[in-house]
């Protein structure tokens, strides 16, 4: 038998630290990937993040070019509004001015009129008060008359008589102050035929005068007048009558209007006319009662 050489007999050595070389190498490529990998994640995110800021940045800018465009459309919108409401409101106070000064007019004109309608009262104010002085009698009458007969009995037929005496008399009564209503309206004379028909009728004095001009006073009997004002065109006129020591002032009269007052302690009644109006002057009539003691209208 041949002899085997010991050195082949015993097994091949292993190599030492093989196996952990390999083992180390692969752990720091490992690694190595992981930090690529990492610093790449990480490179992603930031350009995430950057491109996500941009974004909003370009949004802010947007919202922030909007409302400039917003707020100055709305400026405009509030300057044509304020343009708008100052217009509105002028053309409201124009509005209101014309209609206060058509207002104030028409109040001066009924105010005129109610003058001219109290004025026109009080000058038939003393026909009124007759009709009033007589109608109070007859009522008085008529009751007494009632009481009379309701007292005693026995004396029917004369009181009955009493009272249709009475009511003819105030028949009577109430017709002549209707025919002196009448009278008064028919005595106003307009021109001078008219007045030489009530000269004819022989109740009453007439004087014919003229205001020249507005300074001086014209005496006509014994009062005196006073022209202040003449409104030509309308026809109107203002006057000053100075009777008893008192001024009494007749203001927006019209021609052929009888202007009355009283003279005198025992109020005798006088007229004044107008006939015409001019520019600067005026002319009518004064009338005066022929019989003044008759005419007298004494305070109650």
């Amino acid at each position: 038998m041949s002899t085997l050489n010991p050195d082949l007999q015993k097994p091949a050595p292993q190599e030492k630290g093989l196996v952990p070389e390999a083992v180390k190498l692969a752990l720091i490529l490992i690694l190595l990937l992981l930090v690529i990998y990492l610093f790449y994640s990480h490179s992603q995110y930031r350009r995430a993040q950057q491109a996500e800021l941009d974004g909003l940045g370009a949004r802010i800018a947007e919202l922030e070019t909007r409302n400039k465009v917003a707020e100055a459309a709305l400026s405009s919108q509030v300057s044509d509004l304020k343009s708008n409401l100052e217009e509105a409101v002028g053309s409201a106070e124009e509005a209101f001015k014309k209609t206060a000064a058509q207002i104030q007019a028409e109040g001066k004109k009924t105010k005129q009129e109610l003058s001219q309608a109290l004025a026109t009262k009080a000058e038939t104010s003393h026909v009124e008060a007759q009709v009033q002085a007589v109608k109070s009698e007859a009522e008085s009458r008529i009751g007494l008359v009632s009481t009379e007969v309701g007292g005693v009995r026995t004396e029917v037929g004369s009181v009955r008589t009493d009272l249709e005496t009475t009511r003819r008399d105030l028949e009577g009564t109430r017709r002549q102050l209707v025919d002196v209503k009448d009278s008064l309206s028919a005595a106003v004379a307009k021109n001078s035929s008219e007045l030489a028909q009530l000269r004819l009728k022989g109740e009453r004095d007439f004087f014919e005068f003229t205001l020249p001009d507005k300074k001086n006073m014209v005496k006509v009997e014994d009062i005196r007048i006073q022209l202040t004002r003449t409104d030509h065109k309308k026809g109107k006129f203002n006057l000053k009558i100075f009777v008893d020591d008192n001024q009494l002032e007749k203001k927006d009269r019209l021609i052929n209007e009888p202007i009355q007052f009283l003279v005198g302690k025992n109020r005798v009644r006088y007229e004044v006319v107008i006939n015409w109006v001019q520019k600067n002057k005026v002319g009518g009539y004064l009338s005066i009662p022929k019989d003044k003691v008759i005419s007298a209208e004494r305070p109650r």
